[in-house]
This record gives C-alpha cells, structure tokens and sequence, in this order.
C-alpha cells in the first residue's frame, strides 16, 4: 500500500516538474520589456584590450547593439547585433553570422525572464546557441556557444555597465 501511494506522490511531482518547465520555457511577447535591462554601455577588459558592447532601443519593437574593441583609444567594429519582435517571436541576429543567401541569421528567444535570455538556432553555423544575463545592474554576461565543424566553441563575455 506504501509502495502505491510512494508511486503515485512521485508521478505528480514528476508530471508538476515537467508542466513547470513547459510553461517557464514559453517567451511571452509581453517579457519584451525585460530587454530594457541590455540599455546602456557595457566593458569588458581583456589582455588586448577592452571588449564593449553598446545597447539602445530603437522603438518598441526594437533594439540595436554594436560590440567594439578599444585599443589604445582606437576602436573597431567587432559586430551588430539586433532584438526584434517579429509575428509571434522575439530574435536576435548578429551581422557577422549569414545564411546561406547572405542574409543574418536569425536565433528564436526559447527563455526570456528578468534575469536573461536564451536564444537558439540549431541549424546556424556558429554560434547555436546565445545567452544573455543579467547578474544585477551593472553586470552582464554574454555567452555564445555551439559547434564551429567538429569543434565545440565557447565564448564568454563578462560586462559591466559604465
């Protein structure tokens, strides 16, 4: 009788985990305003340099972000990046990752939360995967990931708004 009540007690914990990460992993399109917590400029100091990333918002559908290297008080472009509501979805793309018509390759958010976000596309040459957080006001990491041929690739980013 145990054994029964044991069984059925683990099945609803199961059955409650899963209709939990069911519903946490839909983006809703009212969550776009957890992407005012990108606004602002970001830096990151590295043995070459400084990385910075730079984010506004365009309108209310969209944001734009720039990354730099800063060298001795010379800066380059590294990439563009864009956040867009389009339909029914929220993605990013970033200018340097094209498909095969040369146009950017677009990542879907899965998760979108106060604390970050994750966007994907399993059929992007790298990165597949990117995410954001948030670790409070002044910190950010960017983390892109994936597969580059038959190598895994990771880069991290770890910002702090100025």
């Amino acid at each position: 009788m145990e054994k029964k009540q044991l069984f059925r007690n683990s099945l609803l914990i199961i059955f409650l985990l899963c209709a939990a990460f069911t519903a946490g992993a839909q983006v809703r399109l009212s969550d776009f305003r957890y992407i005012d917590n990108m606004e602002g400029y970001w830096t990151m100091k590295t043995k070459l340099g400084i990385y910075a990333e730079k984010w506004k918002r365009v309108d209310e559908h969209t944001w734009k972000g720039r990354t730099m290297r800063l060298i001795k008080g010379d800066s380059t472009k590294v990439d563009d990046m864009r956040l867009f509501l389009e339909g029914d979805g929220i993605y990013f793309t970033i200018a340097a990752v094209r498909d095969s018509t040369g146009e950017p390759v677009r990542f879907k958010l899965r998760i979108l939360k106060s604390v970050g976000f994750v966007a994907e596309n399993l059929q992007s040459p790298y990165p597949q995967k990117i995410i954001y957080r948030w670790k409070d006001t002044k910190h950010m990491d960017a983390h892109f990931e994936g597969k580059d041929g038959r190598v895994s690739r990771e880069f991290i980013m770890q910002y702090t708004k100025q």
